[in-house]
């Protein structure tokens, strides 16, 4: 799998998350990457993903960065 491929992979599982309502709950990096815990605040249900690459990082800092300020930032972007 080429790295573009597995970034778009992680990309895609962040997003199914936050399309399920599901939000973020906690964040511990180290040299493996990053452990990234949501909850689903509906169940109380949480998920646990282990991001690896760095452009996947990027793009959760900025899902969170949205998450926490009540923005939308894909709105701003297609623009």
């Amino acid at each position: 799998m080429s790295e573009f491929q597995f970034v778009e992979k992680e990309i895609q599982q962040i997003d199914e998350l936050l399309a399920e309502n599901y939000i973020f709950k906690s964040i511990h990096e180290n040299l493996e990457g990053a452990f990234v815990t949501f909850i689903n605040p509906e169940n109380n249900e949480e998920r646990l993903l282990h991001i690896r690459m760095a452009d996947t990082r990027k793009y959760f800092s900025a899902r969170l960065y949205e998450q926490l300020n009540g923005l939308n930032l894909n709105r701003i972007y297609t623009k």
